[in-house]
């Protein structure tokens, strides 16, 4: 990671990073001051290793203290039970407090309409999604919390939910370094597109991309240049035997446009690089967050950092990221008529514009600003190393 890279260049630091990988046995590289290990993928589980792996590498390396990154992965657990001295846990995202969001307050009961074959099979496919993919993780992740004496985080969210599910574990705050991509991107009034809109993601229900499209629709009628750029693939480009084509939420995404007569106004702009998502921030003319729940998402603290004017969802840690009328335009998460009116705004002030991208930028910087963040993370190892952890925070 960009962090890790920085720490490794410190002359009192020496790390080790571990990974599953499809290999037959374990593999030591030391490559740029960093000693990598690539771990061979459990027999049972490809997101899984074997004990004996873990018992390995921690016997190697034997370092002073353990940090595992995301509470989601199996192997996470394992090396959280086999290390006893101190381990720290990074968050990312959280299944916890994202579940409930996970089918973006679809309608799916309405949904269940044998009359719509392919919106009925979307529906059954999102609520087969939640119940067999994200259920049973729940239990896991809070296994894997309750090993960690200590967790990092970034937001009020994240701390809450870390708080509600191991009140004992010492809190630690550290935020993240961006792309270099955005660190040198400026947005500026005079390379907007008119009117664009640029969405980061619409893998998933919860991103509440279905939102901004209804949002969208309320526009169409008054900004008739209007165009909602989406990165990632056109759904309706999908090949036709395709299973995505038929179910999910790409399917529903392409039957939403079309019923809203927005085929003119949405680009699909594929798969983009850093320097591509970079290249969209500063030409749109407002950036939009429409999650129904993130914690700390990296296309809010890049689009900041670039200075495009942003409307965002009140959602999970965005709050902490940045606030109300001051850094951006906020709205409630499954509201599109005031997630219009806060574009609306923008679309018609460009002084409000300007102030938006100003103060963006200026919090940006601080919030993503590496040297800091390095510092934190630093701070963060002397005092989980030097004293156990006493809990609560």
């Amino acid at each position: 990671t960009l962090m890790t890279d920085r720490l490794s260049a410190r002359a009192d630091f020496r790390i080790a990073v571990a990974m599953r990988a499809p290999v037959k046995t374990l593999t030591r590289i030391e490559k740029n001051g960093i000693v990598y290990y690539a771990m061979p993928q459990s027999a049972s589980d490809a997101f899984d290793i074997d004990d004996a792996t873990v018992a390995e590498v921690l016997a190697d390396f034997t370092p002073d203290m353990l940090h595992a990154e995301g509470s989601e992965m199996a192997y996470t657990r394992r090396f959280l039970r086999e290390w006893s001295g101190p381990k720290l846990l990074s968050l990312q995202g959280l299944i916890t407090g994202i579940e409930p969001y996970e089918l973006g307050r679809l309608p799916v009961l309405s949904m269940l309409n044998p009359l719509r074959p392919r919106r009925f099979a979307t529906a059954l496919a999102l609520m087969a999604n939640l119940q067999l993919r994200y259920r049973p993780r729940l239990k896991f992740e809070r296994e894997t919390l309750l090993l960690a004496d200590h967790i990092m985080g970034r937001t009020l969210w994240d701390r809450a939910h870390a708080w509600s599910l191991n009140p004992a574990a010492t809190y630690h705050h550290c935020s993240r370094i961006l792309r270099d991509a955005f660190y040198a991107a400026k947005w500026t009034p005079s390379g907007v597109r008119r009117h664009a809109i640029f969405l980061g993601n619409a893998a998933a229900a919860r991103k509440g991309v279905h939102v901004a499209m209804r949002a969208a629709a309320l526009l169409a009628p008054h900004y008739p240049d209007m165009r909602l750029y989406i990165a990632g693939q056109d759904p309706s480009k999908l090949s036709k035997g395709s299973l995505r084509r038929q179910v999910g939420y790409p399917a529903y995404l392409e039957g939403l446009i079309r019923d809203l007569g927005l085929k003119q106004n949405v680009i699909f702009t594929g798969q983009l690089s850093a320097e591509g998502v970079a290249e969209q921030m500063e030409r749109a003319h407002v950036f939009l967050l429409s999650s129904m729940i993130e914690n700390s998402p990296n296309t809010l603290g890049e689009a900041m950092m670039v200075g495009t004017p942003t409307v965002a969802a009140f959602a999970g840690g965005v709050p902490s990221m940045a606030s109300d009328e001051a850094e951006v335009l906020m709205y409630r998460a499954d509201d599109p008529a005031m997630m219009a009116m806060q574009i609306k705004r923008i679309f018609d002030d460009p002084k409000l514009a300007s102030r938006l991208s100003v103060a963006a930028r200026k919090r940006a910087r601080v919030t993503h600003d590496p040297d800091l963040n390095v510092q934190a993370l630093v701070d963060a190892y002397d005092r989980i190393t030097a004293t156990p952890a006493e809990g609560g925070s």
